[in-house]
């Protein structure tokens, strides 16, 4: 569910379900979990909480348990394709995060990788220098190697 549905309380909704399951849950309980704080429970936002609340249901991400319902307080239960939601929550969260911090490890592999074409050169001129550098160069290439890994578990991540 993107924003552009226009699920009231959206950032609020989808961090609750991020971090609870929803079973028999009244609105009093998504209220307690929002968290909002006293000059919010204005008239207005308990109306959008309970808007929410409805394009919830009628998109097909929660619905009523008849049976556990009272007459004046309905009981909420999530539906499997909430997951899905939550699923696109998280790739959306972590999105952000991961290409940020993959421009600044492909950045420093550049920096390393320089290191390396740099002392490549300076033995190119004079090979009797190996000695010196061949710790300095192991010390980038597993930098190199353990950056790539880095990467690679923040992918997996993505695509798990």
């Amino acid at each position: 569910m993107k924003k552009t549905v226009n699920l009231p309380l959206y950032d609020e909704f989808l961090e609750i379900f991020d971090n609870h399951k929803i079973q028999n849950w009244q609105a009093k309980h998504f209220w307690e979990k929002m968290g909002l704080n006293q000059r919010y429970r204005a008239k207005r936002c308990k109306r959008l909480m309970y808007a929410g609340l409805k394009v919830l249901l009628k998109c097909q991400y929660l619905e009523i348990d008849e049976s556990k319902s009272k007459k004046n307080a309905f009981s909420y239960t999530e539906t499997p394709r909430l997951n899905e939601l939550r699923k696109r929550y998280k790739k959306e969260k972590l999105k952000d995060v991961f290409s940020m911090k993959e421009l600044a490890l492909l950045s420093q592999i550049r920096e390393k990788e320089n290191n390396i074409e740099f002392l490549n050169d300076l033995l190119a001129d004079n090979e009797s220098l190996e000695k010196y550098f061949i710790n300095y160069k192991e010390t980038l290439e597993n930098d190199i190697k353990n950056i790539k890994s880095n990467i690679k578990l923040m992918d997996d991540i993505m695509n798990k």
